[in-house]
């Protein structure tokens, strides 16, 4: 009896039907993964969740990006990228501390950025900043900067920096800096010039009205008086001045300083004998309290000078005295307090103090006949 057609039409859908479930029976779902083959085939269904499956293949993740973690019981694929995000970093010691710290960093950034998380993971990475942010409670992201300025100055896991810089963030907006970037830039200089217990005191300081606090007292122009408050600022690269006459052997000047002083202390003595270095750098605990940061022989830029077996006050006019006068400049110094000057400088006429300021700043003066005191209202009013 022959079949009817639409007989033959159901068999062959039905065999087909058949076909079909046999061949996904023996079906590789992992085929297209790149980097596939049996041995991480076998891990990826031993360690992976259905549904860790399911996200491997319509993400279509490289097996090389995350094989190196299926072992571990803290491993989850979701967060692949921060473990290698982390792992970049050669910062970890452990595939353990870097699950640990991944995880941490996913689920928080997570909750608190969404789609965003793993990029704002990337800016706190880069700036090696991610267990400050774990750490503490009130991380800001907008004060990324200042936190990676500040955090050179605390010891490793000591994320106490966070709580610090909001503080001062505050403390200098009371003083009239709203600009975040300008509040940026002025913590950058006070973390290069200060410690962090030299910082919290300056920080900490009321300056009576009319003074101001020095954000870079490492400039070779700084002003240092009653009006420009330095705190217990101390130079990083002091040298113990050598092969130089002085009252006292330990002696120290900023590197600059010392080297433009031992080159002017080489050529002057080619004509006259006896100099003398009478004083230098002055650290703030040699000084007295009420000098601390209004005191400029703080900066380690100030020397006072006399020739030896001379009265003091005789110095002023002698042959030493006058080339001083005229050429110390080429080395980089300034006489401090020159005549007829001392309604701008608040301070007499001293033909024994001068001042390192860079040869090109001391042309300048020299040529000009300014004291720092003009030089730098000049450059206020520009």
């Amino acid at each position: 009896m022959k079949l009817k057609t639409w007989h033959l039409f159901l068999v062959i859908i039905i065999l087909f039907g058949c076909s079909f479930y046999v061949v996904n029976l023996h079906f590789d779902k992992f085929y297209r993964l790149n980097g596939i083959n049996n041995d991480n085939r076998v891990l990826i269904e031993k360690y992976l969740s259905d549904d860790e499956q399911e996200y491997l293949i319509d993400n279509q993740i490289s097996i090389d990006l995350f094989i190196d973690y299926i072992e571990y019981d803290d491993f989850q694929l979701v967060n692949y990228q921060y473990y290698n995000l982390l792992k970049e970093t050669h910062r970890y010691s452990t595939i353990t501390d870097i699950l640990e710290t991944g995880n941490s960093l996913a689920t928080r950034l997570d909750y608190l950025y969404r789609q965003q998380a793993f990029d704002q993971a990337k800016v706190l990475v880069h700036n090696v900043l991610e267990e400050a942010f774990l750490n503490t409670d009130n991380f800001n992201f907008d004060y990324i900067d200042i936190y990676t300025s500040m955090k050179s100055l605390y010891q490793e896991n000591d994320y106490s920096f966070v709580q610090d810089s909001e503080k001062y963030i505050l403390i200098l907006q009371e003083m009239g800096y709203d600009d975040l970037n300008q509040i940026s830039q002025i913590m950058e200089m006070l973390t290069r010039a200060y410690n962090q217990q030299t910082l919290a005191d300056l920080m900490a300081t009321t300056l009576p009205a009319g003074v101001q606090m020095v954000f870079a007292p490492y400039e070779l122009d700084t002003l240092v008086n009653q009006q420009n408050y330095i705190g217990k600022y101390e130079p990083r690269e002091l040298l113990l001045v050598q092969d130089i006459p002085r009252v006292s052997y330990t002696m120290y000047l900023q590197k600059d300083a010392y080297n433009a002083l031992l080159k002017l202390y080489t050529d002057l003595s080619k004509e006259y004998k006896g100099f003398l270095l009478r004083s230098a750098y002055q650290s703030p605990q040699t000084l007295d309290e009420k000098e601390v940061g209004y005191n400029e022989m703080q900066l380690g830029l100030t020397i006072e000078v006399t020739q030896s077996e001379l009265a003091y006050q005789e110095f002023e006019n002698t042959l030493m005295s006058k080339w001083l006068k005229e050429h110390a400049y080429e080395y980089g110094f300034i006489l401090r307090y020159p005549q007829r000057k001392a309604s701008i400088t608040n301070h007499a006429y001293d033909a024994h103090i001068y001042r390192y300021v860079g040869k090109s700043l001391a042309k300048s003066l020299h040529d000009s006949n300014l004291t720092l005191e003009e030089y730098q209202l000049q450059n206020e009013g520009e």
